[in-house]
């Protein structure tokens, strides 16, 4: 009995050592090709174009609220203007809450191309944080963005006035992160 569940290990261990070959050998060249770019971006909102607001049992409730803004980056693929669609639940008396919404980035270097996806927010007695998930359209089909967040304070927002014609932005974000090419291209 013994030698028969031996052998039956040893057949297993050698099936998983095969599909794991295969699946090494087997790979998807276009996967080897994608290339992986850090980021590190500032990005500001700079008119409210529309929202809804009010108030229920302490807590800030923002649907809706539109707006345009611009990225600064460290690289082409994102810098350009925005256009931020924003939600929130903040508490009015700690000032915490919970943000998230729809973020389309339209490149300078890429007029032909768009970002697009969703990013998430909270601010917290633990600090503040949040993500962004964005996929590329047009020329930038195929091409992933993924970054951290972290708001920017209100005297941070003011270093960054001149990407709004001198005007105090209304809210931004610092976001590091990567984005994914394929080909390379």
């Amino acid at each position: 009995m013994k030698s028969f569940i031996l052998r039956w290990r040893l057949v297993l261990v050698l099936v998983a050592v095969l599909v794991a070959v295969t699946a090494f050998a087997s790979a998807n060249p276009a996967e080897a090709a994608i290339e992986r770019i850090p980021f590190e971006n500032i990005n500001v909102n700079c008119v409210i174009l529309s929202q809804n607001m009010w108030v229920e049992n302490g807590i800030l409730h923002i649907r809706e609220r539109v707006m345009n803004g611009v990225v600064e980056s460290d690289g082409d693929h994102h810098e350009g203007t925005t256009r931020m669609v924003a939600n929130a639940n903040i508490d009015m008396a700690t000032g915490y809450g919970d943000y998230w919404g729809l973020l389309t980035i339209y490149p300078y270097a890429y007029p032909d191309g768009f970002w697009d996806g969703k990013w998430v927010m909270q601010v917290n007695e633990g600090g503040a944080g949040g993500f962004a998930r964005l996929k590329g359209y047009g020329v930038l089909n195929g091409s992933i963005s993924k970054s951290l967040l972290t708001p920017l304070t209100p005297a941070d927002l003011a270093n960054y006035a001149y990407l709004c014609g001198g005007n105090q932005p209304i809210s931004g974000a610092h976001a590091v992160g990567f984005m994914t090419r394929p080909d390379g291209g």
